[in-house]
């Protein structure tokens, strides 16, 4: 009986899972609605901290400027790669840029 029941839960599994794969490729088609353009990771505010969506640009609670994806904060001194918080550079102690 306890394998049967197995092979039932593996059959639904299965199922389901080509039921996913089906949907996915319909979306990758253009089919979704979305283009087949996957959702940004959300973005948190430098300022306040707040979670924003991907794609925005400005903060929803205090409306600063957020960072985009893949940028990095640099020293204008030595070049060094500061934390977006950073009010000075921990390498030469020079203002950061804001």
């Amino acid at each position: 009986m306890v394998d049967e029941l197995f092979e039932v839960l593996e059959e639904l599994f299965e199922r389901r899972s080509k039921k996913k794969k089906k949907e996915r490729e319909k979306e990758g088609k253009g089919g979704g609605g979305r283009d087949g353009v996957a959702a940004a990771p959300p973005v948190f505010c430098v300022d306040c901290g707040a979670r924003n969506e991907g794609g925005a640009r400005f903060c929803m609670e205090c409306g600063s400027l957020l960072p985009s994806p893949g940028e990095e904060l640099r020293c204008l001194s030595c070049n060094a790669q500061l934390p977006l918080k950073a009010k000075f550079c921990p390498r030469c102690g020079a203002k950061a840029a804001v």
